[in-house]
């Protein structure tokens, strides 16, 4: 009698044990690894939207770039102030930049003496330093001068800095044209200044981003210096 009642309450425990279990949910099952997609980053582009193979002035030990506007004696400079207001007339459009051939003819016409004077004393300087064949020599200049204020991917912030020359080129007297042809050229020169520390930056940035994302590149960039320099980097 006492082993039949064991005997069933086994059987009830046991019973109870498998309902209990039958009313457990199954565990989910395991979670699919999550893939993440290999991403490449864009390569940086240069600044302005400037050629892959502009050539950055070199910085000299002053701290300025070496360009057509170093080393200018005051006729020079203000001529490369008088250069860079007549490719601003020609070339800045837009209701912004209007008043720059108003502006400029005026400033023309109100000393014309000053920048006869200025025109014949670089010339001259060519004629001395150059001898034969000066003329050709100082047409040359005069298109590299136009060339470097025509930088096309600078248009607008050009235009902008020429606006503000060009009101103040009006109002200029003589004896106030070396201080302001001193202080037009840097002013008129800060754009592509400034560029210049940018695509510096982009050619940096540019390095890092083959190093990280394409060797094969940064290997044929390292390539291509030394067969046009003959020197590595920091060689």
């Amino acid at each position: 009698m006492i082993q039949g009642i064991k005997k069933l309450r086994l059987f009830v425990a046991a019973a109870a044990v498998s309902v209990l279990a039958a009313c457990q949910t199954a565990p989910p099952p395991p979670a699919a690894p999550v893939v993440v997609p290999q991403y490449t980053p864009r390569a940086p582009t240069t600044p302005f939207g400037a050629s892959v193979n502009t050539i950055v002035p070199m910085l000299r030990a002053d701290g300025l770039r070496q360009t057509i506007n170093r080393d200018l004696g005051p006729l020079e400079t203000i001529w490369h102030v008088r250069a860079a207001l007549n490719v601003a007339a020609l070339s800045c459009t837009g209701s912004q930049y209007s008043r720059i051939v108003s502006d400029y003819n005026a400033w023309i016409g109100n000393n014309k003496s000053y920048l006869r004077n200025a025109n014949n004393a670089i010339i001259s300087k060519f004629r001395r330093e150059v001898g034969n064949g000066y003329k050709q020599a100082h047409d040359r200049h005069q298109t590299s001068l136009y060339n470097y204020w025509s930088f096309s991917p600078l248009r607008r912030p050009f235009c902008d800095q020429a606006v503000q020359v060009s009101q103040r080129a009006i109002v200029t007297k003589p004896d106030e044209m070396e201080i302001f042809g001193a202080q037009a050229l840097m002013e008129l020169e800060k754009p592509f200044t400034d560029f210049y520390l940018a695509y510096e930056e982009y050619e940096r940035d540019l390095d890092a981003w083959r190093r990280q994302y394409a060797p094969e590149q940064a290997r044929d960039a390292a390539d291509e210096t030394i067969n046009t320099t003959g020197l590595t980097e920091g060689g």
